[in-house]
């Protein structure tokens, strides 16, 4: 990854300087985009600033989900200090990421699929990752969001998740049917979809859940998936990443 620090993270920085950023932030795109995202710091300390930035589109057709993670610290200038204003690197395997998608079911939120993690390759104050859907949408036909995961590592993970809102899959345009306003906070448990688009039960038959947002459960650089670089359509450089579905990975949570 390259020591880049995208637009929208610089936007703010430049209202950090200013002494006017409040402490969670937040763009959503207009619908009629047909792409949705939202953006926040997910931590703020003296040392380090998490910033982050989940997206879910159309993509080709049938879904597209991407996460961006910034690491950033304090810039102290002769005229004073400012937090989060300042590009902080980290060294391999510091800045993680991971992509869950949920599916809603008509009056709850479903985790479908979801990344491995990935780490940043090279010393860098950032990582970008996408995943895209290959034919229909993976769970059937619905509104579909992109829970962007993100922690840097500074002796312990820091960040959190920021969710993206929802879009309608596999429609180009937009259903009839009114998107759902409920969103999911980081520590809630969710239930699980199979790839038919139905919830996952135990031996008991009762639902299986899983925690949103949790971070890695190892150290920097452990256990996730490198993926494969490309650049991504507004020209900046991504790691693809495969997704499986959340159930197939349950035994090994």
């Amino acid at each position: 990854m390259g020591n880049r620090i995208r637009i929208p993270l610089v936007r703010s920085l430049i209202a950090a300087a200013a002494g006017t950023l409040a402490l969670i932030l937040f763009g959503a795109s207009p619908a009629a985009a047909h792409y949705v995202y939202e953006e926040a710091f997910t931590y703020r300390s003296n040392d380090l600033c998490v910033f982050q930035r989940s997206e879910v589109s159309h993509g080709d057709g049938n879904g597209y989900a991407r996460v961006d993670v910034d690491s950033s610290t304090v810039l102290g200038t002769p005229s004073g200090s400012y937090p989060c204003a300042w590009p902080l690197e980290r060294p391999a395997g510091y800045i993680s990421a991971k992509i869950e998608t949920y599916v809603w079911l008509g009056s709850y939120w479903y985790l479908c699929d979801e990344t491995g993690w990935v780490y940043n390759d090279t010393t860098s104050t950032e990582l970008a990752i996408q995943a895209r859907m290959i034919g229909q949408p993976i769970c059937g036909p619905g509104y579909y969001a992109t829970n962007g995961v993100g922690y840097v590592w500074n002796n312990n993970w820091f960040g959190g998740a920021v969710w993206s809102g929802a879009h309608y899959l596999p429609d180009y345009s937009f259903s009839a049917m009114e998107a759902p306003t409920e969103v999911p906070r980081p520590g809630d448990t969710v239930g699980v979809v199979d790839g038919s688009g139905d919830p996952v039960v135990d031996a008991e038959g009762k639902p299986v859940t899983v925690t949103i947002g949790a971070p890695p459960t190892t150290g920097p650089g452990t256990g996730g998936g490198a993926g494969t670089t490309v650049v991504a359509a507004d020209g900046t450089v991504v790691v693809e990443a495969a997704t499986h579905l959340a159930s197939e990975s349950l035994l090994t949570r």
